[in-house]
């Protein structure tokens, strides 16, 4: 069970959503959450906080005080009505940095899908905070029905370290599925012939830890690329949650996720939960 949901109470057009879920799900684990509303300071928001006039300080510094006091009246009311015990955190300091730290004391923390950016020379929030935390983040979709979530996972496997942390972190929310489908893109099976892995090993281990018997399923990425695969898969199975290892681009960059890892943030329609 997940005794301990932190959530990021950024002000922002998904807030209500990803409260909602947050919700639910520790109401579902008799959990507590963390509400971590990171307050910059008006000079954050320019390169050289010196140059800001001092009535405009004073502007910047009342609207976002109101903005805070707003959200922490949302956040214990929702959860004062779902019966859900609250902590309300307002750190200083970078969304990214006070985010990551505040998860090191939770089982996981719910942010929100991440905004495109034109460029990739600097990470997202969400990436920075996936990359650094060490804790799993679930991350809720801007579009898509809302329901529930951990009742259909699909577990992306590829036999490699992330997944397997992956699959070890989302264990509190595995252990009350409905349904668990394991999808294996691009497998190269005789590689696992020849080092002695068996088909069943994979469906032993959620026997041994008490889950449900989980469905394989085997699948080409072809032209549609992984992370386009991996969502098709969640759509045609109904899944309400993914789970799945974060990638780098490189060792070089490792606050900088790959590929597949920012289709999935790009594209997403359900929930996903990454480890990395």
């Amino acid at each position: 069970m997940l005794g301990r949901i932190a959530i990021d109470l950024t002000k922002d057009n998904n807030q209500v959503r990803r409260l909602e879920t947050t919700l639910r799900l520790a109401k579902t684990h008799n959990a507590e959450v963390v509400g971590v509303y990171p307050s910059p300071e008006p000079s954050d928001y320019l390169r050289d906080g010196s140059l800001i006039p001092r009535e405009v300080s004073q502007m910047m510094t009342a609207h976002l005080a109101q903005e805070r006091d707003e959200m922490k009246a949302l956040f214990e009311d929702q959860a004062a009505a779902a019966g859900v015990k609250a902590i309300w955190r307002n750190p200083k300091g970078l969304s990214e940095d006070v985010l990551a730290l505040h998860a090191r004391y939770c089982d996981l923390v719910v942010m929100s899908q991440t905004v495109k950016q034109t460029s990739s020379v600097r990470p997202s929030i969400a990436e920075a905070v996936i990359t650094s935390a060490g804790r799993p983040v679930l991350m809720v979709p801007y579009i898509g029905e809302q329901h529930p979530v951990g009742s259909r996972i699909l577990v992306c496997w590829d036999h490699g370290r992330r997944a397997a942390r992956a699959f070890a972190d989302a264990a509190p929310i595995l252990a009350n599925a409905k349904e668990i489908v394991i999808v294996s893109i691009d497998e190269r099976s005789n590689r696992l012939v020849s080092q002695d892995v068996h088909e069943e090993d994979i469906e032993a281990y959620c026997v041994s830890k008490g889950y449900v018997k989980p469905r394989r399923v085997r699948l080409d990425s072809a032209d549609a690329g992984i992370g386009n695969t991996i969502l098709n898969a969640a759509s045609d199975h109904g899944s309400d949650l993914i789970v799945m290892g974060a990638y780098n681009r490189s060792r070089a960059r490792e606050w900088m996720l790959g590929g597949t890892s920012k289709t999935l943030l790009d594209s997403m329609t359900v929930p996903i939960l990454f480890s990395h």
